[in-house]
């Protein structure tokens, strides 16, 4: 369960971001899930850049993809 329910999907996440270096990273991401050849290994590789600078959305982010999976 997502400890914010505020947050519907990474669209509006995306928008609630103030730090422009977190945003441009979740932006990146968002482009990345969305091709129709996306890899596991793309999506990691930003995954583990976006933890680098910032775990708290991480985990956020990790939990909404989770939850929108189910």
């Amino acid at each position: 369960m997502n400890d914010n329910p505020d947050i519907e999907t990474l669209d509006t996440y995306i928008r609630k971001v103030g730090n422009q270096e977190i945003k441009g990273i979740l932006l990146k991401l968002k482009n990345e899930i969305r091709k129709s050849d996306v890899t596991w290994e793309s999506v990691k590789n930003i995954l583990i850049s976006l933890e680098q600078k910032d775990s708290k959305s991480a985990k956020e982010i990790f939990l909404l993809l989770l939850e929108k999976t189910e």
